[in-house]
This record gives structure tokens, C-alpha cells and sequence, in this order.
């Protein structure tokens, strides 16, 4: 592996240079690097993992997760304490009382009540505004807002005012203030009524979108466009010199795709809890770059490894040797999609319209030889779509077995019979079974992974296959049309909840690329929304994983993604502190790091250690 790095040693030393072109930061307790720059600071723009962590530093929602519990606890965080009426409809949260922002402003319950009306306006074109859909009338106010601004673009360019625009806001404000279930009723206490019964509304609570954020310093930063009706907001908020927080962190230096520098936030009300008191990023774009810079000591934690010989780490260090590279099995499943509507483009018969066919290619590929074979990487096999042991009583059904003998019957009892004699299934007319077309997007391992079970369907179903590789956004946009046969696919969990998956099949929802729809599946999501008991709710969900899984089969589910960590263990196996290790990773599936959390060892946890024997 050394001499695989030293490769791209010249690489690394640009990029040092680079660095160190510019007035230096001051040396930071903790160094982290991650895969690519932010996209954004302000909370309710997030979606990508490395902006969610980010988040996670800087602001402070409600509630957080216990990363280190097995069940993924709700504990408090800017919310001292809560209630739940009865009927499971009404939260009633109570703001920390000496909770406050950077720049020493109390954090108000109207902080929330902005932050969420943010996320909720059409406006902000938020990624995630579908999960506060939760609350009453918030999706009837999405849409009213919606109609506002589609009318108002269908005035005459003259009724289009500044004044104008203003009065619609005004009265899409109003609309907001009478009927969505989302009050300040005073600055310690807000109150949040749902559409109905969500059990896993806490955990949305704790996810980065529902953050809050300071109105005064985006109030600078916002106006309404006269031109569209629309509210539009000005990214300088987010600059280090504007930005207010109230999390642990403040980022006090951001030098775009070079580094950001995060110190303690002097007004974060439980200081205490901050094991690093500042914090360097570098964003390194380029794997083997990355993987180079931690090698020679510029981080203490590269947070996503993705170079090509992870496999070959991953071998010296069951060996024995390099220490430093981690796989955490994460709550995401890479699978292959299956084109489940009636016609293929171009209006041919598709055969993948029936169940028996897609459950027959799912049950003829070995995962097992997959995984160790062609990826190599440590992944858990996946034979289902909910990765197992992820959800606190959610339990999951055994999936679909790897049975050649009965994939072939399956394709038998669809229809799909060598009826010739030259090897490849015939329907009852005669016509052959068409060249399978594998869709899937270059630039990564796709392609293998879409060879080895090409290979498996020709040998056990007698069917041959074609790859079709295309650049992201024509893959993506081939994917939204079910311009496809087959194509890959994967998913990461958004909640601790399984219809962060199962939602992923209802028709309709925009994720569905399968084009998969099944009334008896929907039906059993329907039922899900209503039912207030939480063993019983679970019960309908374990049932609608198994239904798609088991019997319908929409995606041919392939492994449970890994994440890569390169970071020096903090200890040894007697316990001994292990200086430059790092400390408080969580190996939780869900993978939420909190950066506040990680500490470095030192030389001197050692030598009080050793005087302690």
C-alpha cells in the first residue's frame, strides 16, 4: 500500500504548497478531512452527510440523538423538556432557559417557528421540506404559497411591484399564523401540533433541517423579489464574519475549498460538553490526495475514504498491519432497481412488469461472491431493503435466498421457457427474452458489480445482459423516466423510522424511480399513518417490507453500504491510551457523528494512565 501512496506524493506536495501560500491558521486541537467542500451553512438548505455533520457542530435543534446508545435515544438539546398530549398530536417544548446565540441573544422559541417556516416555504426550495409535512396545515400552506406565487407570475409585468409582493407575502404570513400547528407561545415554550399520530416525529426533530436560525441576521439578508413574488435569500449570512450560531461551534475563518475553522461558541450554554475547543476542515477533492494528507499527519480523522485499494487496506489490517482504516456498516442499501411499469421505452413488452421475473433475477445472483469478490470492501450482504438491527423494534423479515433452481421455476411459471433449445427463455409466442439493459452511472464500480451479475443471470437464466453507462445527470434523468431495464440505485435513511425506506415504493413519491406501484403495498403504508400503537404500527411496516421484498420485489437489494474512516485507534487492547488517537466516533448504523464529541489522546492521557497501573 506504501508504494501505491507514494504514487501521489507529488500531488500532495501542491497541495501543501497551496496551503501554506496563505497567513496560516493557528494549530486546532482537532483536524478533519472531508471529501468535498460544504455546500452551504444554513440549515434548512442541507442534504448532503458532510453538510449534516457540519450542522450538527454549529446548531443545536431541540433534541439529539445518543450516538452511543444501542437504541439511538432522544435526549434533550435546546429543549430543556417536552410533553405529548394524549392523543399523540400536540408537542409542547420548553426552550433551555440560558440557551443563546454566538452572539449572546437568548434562543427563542420563535427561532424554531422561523427556521421551520423557512424550510416550509416554496421559496427556500428546500431538499427537505416534505419532512415537515408532519405538522397540521403545513402542507396546505406549502401549496397555498405555491398558488400565490404561480398567480402572481401570471400577472401583467406592471401589477408586478415591489408593493405588490409585499402584500402577498403579508397574507401568506397571515394564512401561515391562523392555520399551521407551529406556535411561540412564548419565548420558552413552543408548541407543535401534527396532521396526526407520527411516532418517530422526535427523531425529524433531531435531524439538521429542523435546526433553528437567528431571524435578525437573515432578516438582513432577505428581501422579496417584485419580479417572481418570491422570497429570496442572500447566502452572505452564512460568511464567518455575519453567521450566528447556537451550537457548540462558530466558524470564524471559511476559505472556499481550502479549509473553515471552528471555534467554541463563547455564549453555548453547556460548554462543558466540547471535548475539542477548535476545529480545522480541509476539503481534498481527490481520494488518493486525501488518503496521502492524512498519512503524513495533516488530520487526525479523514471522514470518507473512497480510493480504489480500500480493499487492500482493509487486508493489511486484518494482517495485522496498518491500524488506521475503520468500515462501519451505515443504515443505507446499494440495490438495483427494476423497471416495474408496464412498457419499456419505445413502447416494448416488459418482462419485469411481472413479480415472478424480478423475484427470479433477484434470487439468481450470489451477493455472497459479490461482495467478496468483485467489491471486496467488507460490506454486510443485503437481502433486504431496511438494513437489519437499524430501527429499535422493527423486526425484519429473512429476504429472498440465493436458489438458482428456484429462479429458473419462477421464470418458468411467468412464462419463460427455453422453448428452442438454444439456451434463452422464449415466451408463449416465441419471441426470446430481450437483452437485458444494466443502467448505471460511470465513474465508480457500477460496471463490475453490473459484469458479475450480467454473468450469473447468463449462467443460471440463460439471459444476456448489456451495460449502459451513462454520466450522472443523464443517468439521473434516464432514472426520473424509467428509461431503463435495470439500474442501480441506493439509499440512505433519512430517520429512524422504516418509512424513510418504504416510502421510497409508494406511488407517486418522487424517489420512485422503479415506477413501482402496488395498491396492497400503499395500503399497508395507509394503514401505518393511522395506527397510534407502536407495536401494532411496526407490525403493518415489518409486513410491508416483507410484501416488497419477499413478493413483489421492485429492487434487488445488494449489500448494506459501508463508510470508510481513516483515523489512529485511541486505544490498544489492554485499554492503553493510544497518543494521536481519536476519540468518540460513534459505530452506531445511522453514523451520526457529533464533531464536538472527538477529543485527540495525548502524551499526557498516557503518562496518567501509566502512573494510575
Amino acid at each position: 500500500m506504501q508504494k501505491i501512496l507514494a504514487i501521489f506524493f507529488i500531488l500532495f506536495a501542491i497541495l501543501a504548497a497551496t496551503v501554506m501560500s496563505d497567513r496560516p491558521l493557528p494549530e486546532a486541537e482537532l483536524t478533519i478531512i472531508n471529501r468535498t467542500e460544504f455546500n452551504t451553512v444554513d440549515p434548512q438548505q442541507m442534504s448532503y452527510n458532510h453538510d449534516l455533520r457540519l450542522a450538527y457542530s454549529i446548531y443545536e435543534g431541540l433534541v439529539r440523538w445518543d450516538n452511543e446508545s444501542e437504541d439511538f435515544d432522544i435526549i434533550p438539546a435546546a429543549a430543556r423538556s417536552w410533553t405529548v398530549s394524549d392523543d399523540y398530536l400536540t408537542y409542547t417544548f420548553e426552550i433551555e432557559p440560558t440557551a443563546k446565540w454566538s452572539n449572546g441573544d437568548p434562543v427563542r422559541a420563535s427561532d424554531f417557528v422561523y427556521a421551520w417556516r423557512r424550510a416550509l416555504l416554496p421559496d427556500s426550495a428546500a431538499d427537505y421540506t416534505k419532512l415537515f409535512f408532519s405538522i397540521k396545515n403545513s402542507e396546505a400552506f406549502f401549496e397555498f404559497r405555491a398558488d400565490q406565487l404561480e398567480e402572481y407570475s401570471d400577472r401583467p409585468a406592471s401589477e408586478r411591484t415591489p408593493e405588490a409582493a409585499k402584500a402577498l407575502f403579508d397574507e401568506a404570513m397571515r394564512w401561515f399564523d391562523e392555520n399551521v400547528g407551529l406556535r411561540a407561545l412564548d419565548d420558552r415554550t413552543l408548541e407543535v401540533t401534527l396532521e396526526r399520530p407520527i411516532s418517530y416525529f422526535l427523531d425529524l426533530c433531531a435531524f439538521g433541517t429542523f435546526n433553528p436560525v437567528h431571524p435578525p441576521t437573515l432578516e438582513k439578508h432577505t428581501r422579496i423579489d417584485p419580479a417572481s413574488g418570491a422570497l429570496r435569500f442572500d447566502s452572505a449570512w452564512t460568511k464567518p464574519d455575519r453567521i450566528v450560531t447556537n451550537g457548540p461551534y462558530v466558524p470564524t475563518v471559511w476559505r472556499f475549498k481550502r479549509e473553515m475553522f471552528l471555534e467554541l461558541n463563547p455564549h453555548y450554554w453547556n460548554p462543558d460538553i466540547v471535548q475539542s475547543k477548535t476545529v480545522k476542515i480541509l476539503p481534498i477533492n481527490d481520494p488518493n490526495t486525501s488518503v496521502l494528507a492524512y498519512q503524513t499527519g495533516l488530520a487526525d480523522w479523514n471522514t470518507d475514504v473512497t480510493v480504489d485499494f480500500i480493499a487492500d487496506m482493509l487486508a493489511e489490517k486484518a494482517e495485522g498491519g496498518f491500524e488506521d482504516i475503520h468500515a462501519f456498516s451505515t443504515f443505507g442499501t446499494y440495490f438495483w432497481s427494476f423497471n416495474c411499469t408496464p412498457t419499456l421505452p419505445g413502447g416494448r413488452r416488459n418482462p419485469f412488469y411481472d413479480a415472478r421475473v424480478r423475484r427470479a433475477f433477484t434470487m439468481a445472483v450470489d451477493k455472497t461472491a459479490i461482495v467478496e469478490n468483485v467489491k471486496r470492501s467488507g460490506e454486510k450482504v443485503a437481502k433486504l431493503f431496511i438494513p437489519p438491527d437499524s430501527i429499535p423494534g422493527f423486526d425484519s423479515p429473512p429476504g429472498l435466498p440465493h436458489d438458482p433452481a428456484a429462479a429458473r421455476a419462477l421464470l418458468a411459471e411467468a412464462g419463460w421457457i427455453d422453448r428452442d433449445g438454444d439456451g434463452v427463455p422464449e415466451d408463449e409466442r416465441g419471441e426470446p427474452f430481450p437483452t437485458v439493459e444494466l443502467l448505471y452511472s460511470t465513474g465508480s464500480y457500477h460496471d463490475k458489480i453490473g459484469l458479475a451479475m450480467g454473468g450469473m443471470w447468463k449462467r443460471e437464466l440463460g439471459i444476456n445482459t448489456k451495460l449502459v453507462g451513462k454520466e450522472l445527470k443523464i443517468y439521473r434523468d434516464d432514472l426520473k423516466v424509467q428509461n431503463f431495464m435495470i439500474a442501480r440505485g441506493g439509499w440512505f435513511g433519512d430517520y429512524g423510522d422504516p418509512t424513510t425506506f418504504l416510502d421510497l415504493h409508494k406511488t407517486g413519491n418522487g424517489n420512485n424511480d422503479r415506477g413501482y406501484s402496488d395498491p396492497v403495498f400503499d395500503e399497508l403504508l395507509e394503514r401505518a399513518s393511522v395506527t397510534v400503537d407502536p407495536e401494532e404500527r411496526m407490525a403493518i411496516l415489518e409486513e410491508a417490507e416483507r410484501y416488497t421484498i419477499m413478493e413483489t420485489a421492485p429492487i434487488l437489494p445488494a449489500w448494506h453500504y459501508n463508510y470508510y474512516y481513516l483515523y489512529k485507534p485511541p486505544y490498544d487492547e489492554n485499554g492503553r491510551p493510544n497518543p494521536g488517537g481519536l476519540e468518540g466516533i460513534s459505530d452506531h448504523p445511522r453514523l451520526v457523528q457529533y464533531v464536538w464529541k472527538l477529543r485527540v489522546v495525548t502524551e499526557e492521557d498516557l503518562a496518567a494512565w501509566e502512573a494510575a497501573q
